[in-house]
């Protein structure tokens, strides 16, 4: 009887007891797109109470005793949002945050500065992000337009009327540029054709200045670009957008992904065409097409851990005309990949093999005649495997090793033999270490064999000091290096219309980089960022053309030389819905070889400015780019050379502006000029002066 008793004054008690707490219920959503945010944290202040939201954003934090709070929500990638609530006894507190996209990004996972992931303000390694909705709301059409108005980057023309990238003064050619973390194939001239590929396809892209052959082999001299692709939705989504623009310009992307029973798959096709492009040296393009598909399917076990395929084809069109010829060059790419990885507790493997494949068709046919005068093809094949391995081995150390393997396949009319090949394998370590909770330092080196160039040892040091909570010093030394190209070494090429002959060099050595950089960063209250960042680079046995003998142009490594940078950039909130984006790049670079680099602005600077209204729904967007004063040389297409006298081109602004504006949940609508103040330059560039657009993106997604 007693003891019945006692079980019926305890549940009595218990009962009573849950009558006098309180139940936070709530969702977490984008305070733009109104998308729920999936494992958001929900935090209790002042308590151990807390939750996380499911797979719909909702969350449901019980037993909480009555009284005064403070209800925080966070993200990584979003700024924390702070709530005071009132838990009543017995009572029952709806709560929905709406997070905003952070603006300082310090909370975005990154992984190209170290192959591992880790969030962008505990790494050493000075990384850049421009974020998807950045990409969004510029309205860029391709990659080249995307990174036209980042700090440090500069968008240039090739001889073919494409668009290639300088990093702080740096040719593209010693620029890495990945793709999920895979390297593309097929270089004109060797350098990457930024033009060719899409935007609507990108999630984000992550940027590390300063030489990274230490972890990445040939080509990462002056920096790395790692463009990561759309991932997974967790519930079925249908994305759809269409834009218009000048010149007869109009482009479509579906985009369809999802997950089911741990499965998840996307696809998405893209096609895009009209738009002009011209360069001083190409002929004027009159019309282009860019046409993809891509595909990815993942697979989860907890056993045999994850499983990732992907693959995807990309065709590019271009036609154009100069007073004599007709001309079409067309480009196909082709890639897919097979990626395993396996957590554990205190190690991860990933393992990545991957192809990628290029094929580029030129021809010109005589205007008046409708003869073909000249066709000539490239073809390039990459077939790798990469593996890492990331140990921890305490709580403030941990060790990665990797192994690569590529072999690369060059075919070409104009190199001996026409088709030549060679494999490349490296191998590097690096280690970790948190020291104090203040000092963060990697240790690192990789060591690469090419065959018919030889071998390279890469060293990497680099700290981060955190002065304060607020303010982290970063510093890095590097090496790095970059082997002579197939063209470089074996292009055997007679060119008959302008009457000179391109011999290539055997004997070339790879080119050598040592990098050193140093960096201040401020961040207040998730209000204010600031980045002062200098950067020098000294290369030496850097390849140049020369003229060999009258008519016969050849390749040679020449002793050495240097650039140094400096970057300033801020980042701050003038009110809640107004940011501002300031930023000033220097670039200096050695006398001796002003003829090689000439066409760089030493002074550039850009101001952004995004205003939202209407519960960040409508979002203004203003930018100016300025350039300063250059030296320059024309270009003679009658004896394909540049003229030996420098001109000056006075400096200029690019102002573009855009407006973003969410009409429903389901519906994005866009609008914005480029180039506003229609500058153009006939001789030096810019070509092309002012350009309309507008864009419609409809979304579908399933709870």
């Amino acid at each position: 009887m007693i003891r019945k008793l006692s079980t019926f004054l305890l549940f009595v008690s218990i009962v009573s007891s849950a009558q006098n707490y309180g139940r936070i219920n709530g969702v977490v959503l984008d305070a733009y797109t109104h998308r729920v945010l999936p494992y958001a944290n929900i935090l209790v202040d002042g308590t151990t109470r807390g939750a996380a939201a499911d797979t719909s954003g909702c969350f449901n934090i019980y037993p909480v005793k009555p009284g005064l709070y403070t209800l925080k929500a966070q993200m990584i990638g979003y700024e924390p949002q702070t709530r005071k609530i009132n838990v009543t006894s017995s009572g029952t507190l709806y709560v929905e945050f709406q997070l905003r996209e952070s603006f300082f990004q310090t909370e975005q996972v990154v992984v190209t500065a170290t192959r591992t992931q880790n969030l962008l303000e505990n790494v050493p390694v000075m990384t850049e992000l421009i974020t998807k909705t950045e990409i969004q709301e510029s309205g860029a059409e391709n990659l080249a337009q995307v990174l036209e108005d980042h700090p440090g980057l500069a968008i240039e023309d090739d001889v073919a009327g494409g668009q290639i990238l300088r990093m702080n003064g740096i040719d593209g050619k010693y620029v890495l540029i990945l793709i999920d973390g895979v390297p593309i194939a097929g270089k004109f001239n060797n350098r990457t054709q930024l033009n060719h590929i899409e935007a609507d396809g990108i999630d984000h892209i992550e940027i590390v200045k300063g030489a990274g052959s230490a972890l990445y082999g040939s080509e990462a001299m002056g920096g790395v670009v790692n463009i990561i692709t759309r991932d997974f939705s967790d519930d079925f989504r249908i994305d759809a957008r269409g834009q218009i623009g000048s010149y007869r310009y109009y482009s479509g992307h579906v985009d369809i992904s999802g997950t089911t029973k741990g499965a998840g798959y996307l696809l998405n096709a893209d096609h895009a065409q009209g738009g002009i492009q011209k360069g001083e040296i190409s002929m004027n393009v009159t019309d282009t097409q860019n046409s993809s598909i891509n595909g990815k399917l993942d697979f989860k076990n907890t056993a045999a851990g994850d499983f990732l395929v992907s693959a995807g084809i990309h065709q590019n069109i271009q036609n154009g005309e100069d007073p004599v010829f007709y001309n079409e060059t067309r480009v196909t790419r082709q890639n897919a990949s097979l990626t395993w990885s396996k957590e554990q507790k205190v190690s991860t493997i990933h393992t990545q093999a991957f192809f990628s494949g290029y094929h580029r068709t030129y021809s010109e046919t005589v205007i008046h005649s409708g003869y073909l005068a000249r066709r000539d093809s490239i073809a390039e094949s990459l077939y790798g495997i990469k593996s890492d391995l990331n140990k921890k081995l305490s709580p403030n150390s941990r060790l990665d090793f990797g192994i690569d393997y590529l072999f690369d396949v060059f075919q070409s009319e104009r190199i001996k033999d026409e088709k030549t090949g060679r494999s490349q394998i490296g191998i590097f370590s690096q280690s970790e270490l948190d020291l104090y909770k203040k000092l963060n330092i990697i240790i690192g080196a990789r060591y690469d064999y090419i065959s018919n160039v030889g071998s390279h040892l890469s060293p990497r040091l680099n700290a981060m000091y955190t002065i304060t909570s607020q303010c982290k010093l970063r510093a890095a030394w590097g090496g790095g290096f970059r082997a002579p190209s197939f063209t470089d070494m074996y292009i055997d090429y007679n060119n008959i219309f302008v009457g000179y002959r391109v011999e290539g060099n055997p004997e070339l050595k790879p080119e050598k980089s040592q990098s050193t950089s140093f960096g201040l960063e401020y961040f207040w209250n998730h209000s204010l960022l600031i980045n002062a960042n200098i950067y020098h680079y000294t290369f030496t046995d850097m390849i140049f053309d020369y003229t060999k003998s009258p008519g016969v142009l050849s390749y040679k490594n020449i002793e050495n030389a240097s650039f140094t940078g400096v970057e300033l950039q801020g980042k701050f909130y003038l009110r809640k819905n107004c940011s501002i984006v300031l930023s000033y790049n220097y670039s200096d670079i050695q006398k001796n070889i002003r003829d090689e680099v000439s066409n760089i602005s030493p002074h550039t600077a850009l101001f952004k400015l995004n205003y939202s209204i209407f519960k960040n729904r409508l979002k203004l967007t203003f930018k100016d780019q300025f350039f300063g004063e250059k030296d320059v040389r024309p270009f003679e297409r009658q004896t394909g050379a540049y003229t030996e006298k420098f001109q000056i081109k006075k400096p200029y602004h690019l102002i573009d502006i855009s407006l973003f504006w969410k009409m429903k949940k389901f519906l994005t609508l866009q609008a914005g000029v480029t180039n506003l103040n229609d500058y153009t330059d006939q001789t030096y560039g810019p070509w092309i002066g002012r350009r309309y657009f507008s864009a419609l993106e409809i979304e579908y997604l399933a709870h």
